[in-house]
């Protein structure tokens, strides 16, 4: 095995990747169902949508998006400095946006300002996913390393999915009362 790597390296890249997909599962799936209930348990809630993602998950979401000009995006605020008064949400959504933010760890102070003592709060970060500068594109994060931005929340669920190719990490949690 080793004669063949050394005459073609990426066929180990290749193997790793199967490895890893075969060890994944079906993370994704657990991942997306999660991330449903979580926006589905939230009827009656203030809701806040970090990053507008082609759509407001519901109407009674408010959704924040620094760049994107579409209709439903209901203010252009930073995520670092949110334009909102302490404990206003009972849910808070961070989607594919701490990529793109030069102090992720400014931001998660943010979100749990915003957030309501026992809230729940969903972030999601690229962790295999091509460069992407809109306008920036500074992180990538292991879900590890995710966990660890977010050690001031208790965690409800934690994760990888996605393929073993293109692929994120999300962290599901709820601020202490």
């Amino acid at each position: 095995m080793r004669a063949l790597l050394a005459h073609a390296p990426r066929l180990y890249e290749v193997a790793a990747y199967l490895v890893a997909a075969r060890r994944l599962g079906d993370q994704a799936g657990r991942a997306e169902a999660l991330f449903a209930e979580l926006v589905a348990s939230s009827a009656g809630l203030c809701c806040l949508q970090i990053g507008a993602r082609d759509h407001k998950f519901a109407p009674h979401w408010t959704c924040v998006d620094l760049y994107d000009q579409a209709a439903y995006v209901d203010f252009h605020y930073d995520v670092q400095q949110l334009q909102f008064p302490d404990a206003r949400f009972d849910v808070v959504v961070c989607d594919a946006i701490l990529e793109h933010v030069p102090a992720p760890t400014t931001a998660i102070r943010e979100l749990r300002r915003v957030l309501k003592p026992g809230g729940r709060v969903w972030v999601e970060v690229p962790f295999n996913q091509p460069y992407h500068p809109s306008p920036q594109d500074y992180w990538r994060v292991t879900p590890e390393g995710l966990q660890l931005w977010m050690r001031d929340f208790e965690p409800l669920a934690a994760g990888f999915a996605g393929s073993a190719i293109y692929n994120y990490v999300f962290f599901c949690g709820r601020k202490p009362a």
